[in-house]
């Protein structure tokens, strides 16, 4: 059977290829494939739509974790010694290719509280989403109302893939497509999508006790109008902002058990694995990727079920065969496939595969850092960041974005100004973006990409578990916070004075 077989088996004639020379450019390759035209590198650059390269860029700085980051030097080598293991070169012992999906499944499930064979993995967040609406759809026997908490907080494509519809033209498959048309199987009459904003017309975050009412508001409406409802909970915006609550979560799914499934929308990996886990208990469904917090290459999905809806699944028909488009055999544990009616658009994904094993080489030790730990790494590196922002001109640190969200999600925004004092556009926060990526004048540069808030524009600094890693590295081998923080203060350091270098040559631009 294909189940059980070696990548050496599947591709014979490559194995003599992979030798110590080659590993790193196949990687490299193969970092970039699986995934949509969004992280296909450009043939000048080497870089993808993020700005991101497949391989280890020591020399460049990256506080760009809340859109997305080079590999880290840790994590390419982890995935080239699982990429010898999947062709069984340099000594390794060749693994077959359903037990090592299933081993990366597993290594995320006891991660974030969830058995492996709730895992199933996907390119993207956005894919996520897709899968996540294809199992309710198998499940209910109604139509579906999906509330969506501040979609533009999260994901372009998202509201699309909500809906049922394609979210771009071509799949992580490489399947091409139309853009916002509806995937074949899913019938447009059982899905509405209904939209809570977390912030205002004036990009001022609302009122949590509001985001709670309008959301059980619209659940109760559709409860009576006979559909199911699928809630999202946010638990990190691209601004660092959580909502609905996870209180008023469960009270609405308390209220029609069966009829609301909640999906935790864990994109950004900002919370602790105890909140995760504590999701997966009450029976939320999770969805996590490996490639922002956890600066893994970019995509790397994941959607964790709680083990009472993988049996729950398991009986119900395949999901809508248009999904085929999207989603590999081996994304899925074996209880979750289907049986024969369930189609597949590949054996397996093995770009997704490497990128998650290189998101696992960050996440097993940070998961293990305690909590307290975590925090003050975060607290000094909010403090860090503000010391350099509050009286740098370009830069305003606007009191609407103020609250704890700043160290507990360790993302710091940023409100960008313009020469006379007003608030910048959006090209103008662009082009600063873009301007920091440059080497000429010093070091490549990344930050998150820049986020619209009414009039305001915020570019967004941010703090990676590489980085809360590598300090608490540091504390426990002696060192002081200050002394553990050096290397990111001076990090920072670069960062702005290229911003204020690369802020006086575009002046009036």
């Amino acid at each position: 059977m294909f189940a059980v077989r070696t990548m050496a088996e599947l591709v014979p004639e490559y194995r003599h290829k992979l030798g110590a020379a080659s590993i790193d450019h196949t990687l490299s390759l193969l970092f970039a494939a699986g995934g949509d035209s969004r992280i296909w590198p450009d043939a000048a650059t080497g870089r993808n739509r993020y700005g991101t390269r497949t391989a280890p860029a020591k020399d460049e700085i990256s506080f760009a974790s809340t859109t997305a980051s080079n590999v880290s030097p840790q994590g390419f080598t982890a995935a080239g010694h699982q990429l010898k293991r999947l062709f069984g070169v340099d000594g390794a012992a060749a693994i077959a290719v359903d037990e090592w999906f299933a081993e990366i499944r597993g290594r995320i499930g006891r991660n974030i509280g969830c058995d492996g064979s709730g895992i199933v993995l996907a390119a993207s967040g956005t894919d996520v989403e897709l899968l996540a609406l294809g199992l309710m759809l198998s499940l209910s026997p109604r139509p579906i109302t999906n509330i969506l908490i501040a979609p533009e907080e999260t994901g372009s494509g998202v509201p699309r893939a909500a809906a049922g519809r394609h979210f771009a033209d071509v799949t992580a498959l490489g399947h091409a497509v139309s853009a916002g048309e509806m995937l074949v199987g899913i019938d447009p009459d059982r899905i509405e999508v209904q939209a809570v904003a977390i912030r205002n017309a004036a990009g001022q975050a609302r009122n949590p006790d509001d985001v709670d009412a309008d959301v059980m508001s619209l659940a109760e409406d559709a409860l009576k109008r006979d559909r199911d409802v699928f809630v999202h909970v946010l638990d990190t915006s691209k601004t660092g902002l959580t909502g609905v609550s996870r209180q008023a979560a469960r009270y609405i799914s308390a209220r029609a058990p069966g009829r609301v499934r909640v999906l935790v929308d864990a994109c950004q990996f900002r919370c602790s694995a105890t909140a995760l886990a504590r999701d997966i208990a009450d029976g939320f469904l999770v969805a996590v990727t490996g490639s922002k917090f956890l600066a893994g290459p970019p995509f790397a999905g994941a959607l964790a079920i709680p083990p009472a809806l993988v049996e729950e699944f398991a009986t119900k028909p395949a999901v809508a065969s248009g999904l085929s488009d999207y989603t590999a055999l081996h994304d899925w544990p074996a209880l979750l496939r289907g049986g024969q009616d369930q189609q597949f658009g590949s054996h397996f994904n093995l770009g997704l595969g490497l990128r998650w094993t290189a998101a696992l080489e960050q996440l097993e030790p940070f998961a293990a850092i305690d909590t307290v730990v975590q925090r003050r790494i975060k607290q000094a590196f909010a403090n860090l960041v503000r010391a350099r922002a509050e009286h740098m001109d370009g830069i305003l640190i606007h009191p609407d974005d103020e609250g704890d969200h700043i160290v507990d999600r360790a993302i710091f925004p940023l409100t960008i100004t313009a020469d006379d004092k007003r608030f910048a556009s959006l090209a103008q926060a662009q082009r600063l973006h873009l301007a920091l990526r440059e080497n000429d004048i010093g070091p490549v540069c990344h930050i998150g990409q820049a986020v619209n808030l009414g009039a305001r524009t915020i570019l967004r600094v941010a703090a990676s578990a590489i980085d809360i890693n590598a300090v608490s590295d540091r504390l426990a081998s002696g060192d002081s916070m200050e002394k553990a923080m050096r290397p990111i203060a001076d990090d920072l350091d670069t960062v702005f004075e290229k911003w204020a270098a690369v802020s006086q040559a575009n002046r009036g631009l």
